[in-house]
């Protein structure tokens, strides 16, 4: 157990860095701009979550046949593919900034939801926060393969000084200088784009396993990374489409103030779930590599331990969000007594999600890391766009307002009954020796 939290830890304090430096943007922009302008960044949020995802889904889905490859002592073809991912993804980097200039800012708002009271705001930050959105892609891609390169502690320098560097230019550019959401978005576009500056120095000079070669063209393992991937990015997606739909709904019984209570009901949802997450992240590279080493008492160890802390991280969540969650929500809504109300109502019933998403994340990361992107796809499609949407469609016309709140522990607890299902079923694929030998990567190993 001290190896595995000494391995897993870095990426779990990477993860609520990331979450950390979100909550302090809303934090400042709350406090010293307003509820309004804290609305609009959530209804920016969608955007930031596609983009996100494309990165995840290349960065979790090639690392993971990576890592196989490094298992099975494929270290060249480990390279070339390693090289390959991260061409592929400044490619999309620059698609996306194409695309933010093409469709221009205002339209890209308007679709997301903004209401003419949003749209200035939102039209100011999606602006400065543009070369951030392209940037992420690659910040979550040089995060990832540091894991896999052995060096967890790197990766949480990088998001470390990103996060810092947010942090900084909000206080500057926000407080002292006065320059509203345009400095929130150049304060976190910078943020994000020193992580990425800093993980490309990493693999130019420190790394260890993997190194930069010319990259050749290999269609089926891009094919592969997107396939094992699409489980990340359907996460991500889906979590873009439930901020989509959440900020409609409520708009629909609460108005803009709906939608800053909701923001801030997020920020506490998404540094409280980076627990589960940053432990998933962690340990999927070890996953990954003792998959492809047939090393299975390890991996049943790492399940093992991997468990305990889930679970002794839930019940601590939940007590957190139930005793002191009402002090976060006042930092974030002081003298805003309305958005107070309506954040305080709706934690009460989301803190019951920290009980029960903790696995949930960990099945479908594991299903990633043995290369079975399909289940972990699955389990995502299932516990956003079939749960969460179901219940949120359903339950508001019942219960009003607290519908929307109860929607998320009730499409968690389903979600957790597929995946436990799913984890039974396919125990003895991964877990009994000698198993799943021929399915360690399809065509891969023949690339």
């Amino acid at each position: 157990m001290g190896d595995f939290l000494r391995f897993v830890t870095p990426s779990i304090l990477s993860i609520i860095t990331i979450s950390l430096y979100m909550v302090v943007d809303g934090l400042f922009v709350s406090r010293y701009i307003g509820s309004l302008a804290l609305a609009a960044m959530n209804i920016i949020m969608p955007l930031f979550s596609f983009c996100f995802g494309i990165g995840i889904m290349v960065a979790a889905g090639s690392s993971a046949i990576i890592g196989i490859e490094l298992g099975e002592g494929h270290r060249d073809r480990a390279n070339r593919h390693f090289s390959l991912a991260f061409v592929s993804l400044v490619v999309v980097a620059v698609a996306i900034l194409v695309l933010l200039k093409g469709v221009g800012v205002e339209r890209i708002s308007r679709l997301l939801g903004a209401t003419d009271t949003l749209l200035p705001y939102c039209s100011v930050y999606l602006k400065a926060f543009g070369a951030g959105l392209a940037a992420v892609v690659l910040q979550i891609f040089f995060e990832f393969f540091i894991r896999l390169d052995g060096k967890p502690v790197w990766a949480f320098y990088i998001t470390l000084a990103g996060g810092f560097t947010n942090i900084l230019l909000d206080y500057l550019l926000i407080v002292r200088l006065d320059m509203g959401l345009h400095g929130a978005g150049v304060a976190s576009a910078t943020g994000i784009g020193l992580s990425g500056v800093i993980g490309a120095f990493y693999f130019l000079k420190r790394s260890v396993s993997l190194t930069f070669t010319r990259p050749k063209l290999d269609v089926l393992f891009l094919r592969n990374t997107v396939l094992n991937g699409s489980s990340e990015m359907v996460s991500e997606i889906a979590s873009g489409v439930k901020t989509l739909v959440f900020n409609l709904v409520i708009i629909t019984y609460a108005g803009e103030k709906g939608v800053a209570a909701l923001s801030i009901i997020m920020y506490l949802y998404f540094l409280l779930s980076s627990l589960y997450i940053g432990l998933s992240m962690g340990v999927a590279p070890v996953l990954s590599f003792n998959y492809g080493a047939r090393n299975v008492e390890k991996l049943k160890g790492l399940i093992a331990h991997s468990c305990r802390v889930i679970g002794v991280t839930s019940l601590a969540t939940f007590v957190f969000t139930w005793v002191w969650g009402g002090q976060v929500i006042r930092l974030f809504a002081e003298g805003q007594p309305e958005v107070t109300a309506l954040a305080q109502g709706g934690l009460r019933i989301v803190a019951f999600t920290f009980l029960l998403n903790g696995i949930s994340i960990f099945c479908s990361a594991f299903f990633t890391s043995v290369n079975n992107g399909k289940i972990s796809a699955l389990l995502t499609f299932l516990r956003t766009f079939v749960f969460t949407l179901g219940f949120v469609w359903l339950l508001p016309p019942m219960l009003g307002i607290s519908g929307i709140w109860l929607s998320v522990p009730a499409a968690e607890l389903a979600t957790l009954a597929v995946s436990l299902w799913f984890a039974r079923a396919y125990r003895g694929v991964y877990l009994s020796p000698g198993c799943g030998r021929e399915a360690v990567t399809v065509g891969v190993s023949k690339a």
